[in-house]
């Protein structure tokens, strides 16, 4: 007869697996981690109409997020591998993307001195390479207001591709990266399909990148580009940025560009100074971004200026203060307005927005 009656017997033998399990050696390991970071953020002139605008951000520096990423051994070298990450707009609590639960990255794969191959919904070489060098704030960027988004974010091609397929190998001092994304159009391979690749060299001081990434429509009528240059250089407690980036679409031929040259500066162990000059130009046929029936907006440009003073109160928690000025020229009013404002100013040619951020993140 057992010792144990039934009702026992069940948590006797889980408890059992757990002391066993336990005590084997560890061949798996699952990490929680995130972001949280929010502020409140005022902005002058954001519409072009002379309208202001007060609120508490969901994100200030850096996206927030809570994610899941794990390992297993196999063996011989090798590993399975997962990501999956949630963005949390901080302001109301609720998810990032409504439409999308793991709308950061959702992958699972295999590592090993092969490199990584992984498959799911992954960030883009654009992403991966071109973003190490953005100079505000030790590459996190103005999540809210990054003079990158110029133009209405498209120098990412959207950041992250789904049902893609992405392999990344470490050479030297070289980290290389290729995607491809399935277009799943019934009928054809290349409707809705996005190819990548990109190139991080970091030496020392010395860091150089470039990246491409091209886009091909569900319809097939046409295909987005973007390239991506940049480099930065650090001298003491002094780090130098420039790059460049190139939108191309060839159905409209619509073209944008964006240039940049910024330094970051450890002032003190705790205080780090960030600042950047871009310069960004459209031409030809740049239409709005979300209307039924787009609206011709033209050839533009903008110059932006923006600093970011933050202040590390831990390894894990920092304050941070933001500002940023962007003159709008021409076509670029529009493109601008309906991005941050949700509507097109048109026939308005000069514009200057500036908006000021004062917020906290806390990394874990």
């Amino acid at each position: 007869m057992h010792p144990f009656p039934p009702p026992l017997r069940r948590p006797l033998v889980a408890a059992a697996a757990l002391l066993a399990a336990s005590a084997a050696p560890a061949q798996s390991q699952v990490t929680l981690y995130g972001l949280a970071s929010t502020a409140v953020r005022y902005t002058h002139n954001i519409d072009a109409r002379h309208h202001h605008k007060s609120e508490l951000v969901g994100s200030g520096i850096g996206g927030s997020r809570i994610g899941l990423r794990g390992q297993e051994d196999l063996g011989g070298g090798n590993k399975a591998v997962f990501t999956l990450e949630h963005g949390v707009a901080m302001d109301s609590g609720a998810s990032a993307n409504a439409a999308t639960f793991w709308d950061r990255q959702a992958f699972v794969g295999l590592q090993g001195d092969w490199g990584q191959l992984s498959l799911g919904r992954q960030y883009n070489a654009l992403n991966n390479v071109a973003w190490e060098f953005n100079p505000l704030d030790q590459t996190w960027g103005i999540f809210w207001s990054d003079p990158v988004y110029l133009g209405g974010d498209v120098f990412y091609q959207g950041y992250r591709i789904d049902n893609s397929v992405v392999y990344q190998q470490q050479i030297g001092p070289v980290k290389l990266q290729l995607d491809y994304g399935f277009g799943e159009q019934p009928g054809s391979a290349r409707r809705g399909q996005t190819l990548g690749a990109g190139a991080l060299y970091r030496d020392g001081a010395l860091a150089l990148g470039v990246a491409y990434d091209q886009q091909r429509s569900a319809s097939g009528a046409g295909t987005e580009r973007t390239y991506a240059l940049a480099g930065s250089y650090a001298f003491g407690a002094t780090t130098a940025y420039a790059g460049y980036l190139a939108h191309r679409e060839s159905a409209s031929h619509a073209r944008q560009d964006i240039a940049y040259v910024g330094l970051g500066r450890q002032l003190t162990p705790a205080l780090h100074l960030s600042g950047a000059w871009y310069h960004y130009r459209q031409n030809r046929n740049v239409t709005t971004q979300y209307q039924a029936t787009p609206l011709l907006l033209g050839s533009g440009r903008a110059n932006a200026l923006a600093a970011v003073l933050d202040y590390a109160l831990s390894k894990r928690t920092s304050l941070y203060l933001s500002l940023d000025a962007v003159r709008l020229h021409d076509g670029a009013v529009g493109r601008e307005t309906e991005y941050w404002a949700g509507a097109a100013a048109t026939g308005v040619h000069r514009s200057t927005r500036i908006g000021t951020m004062a917020g906290i993140r806390h990394s874990f």
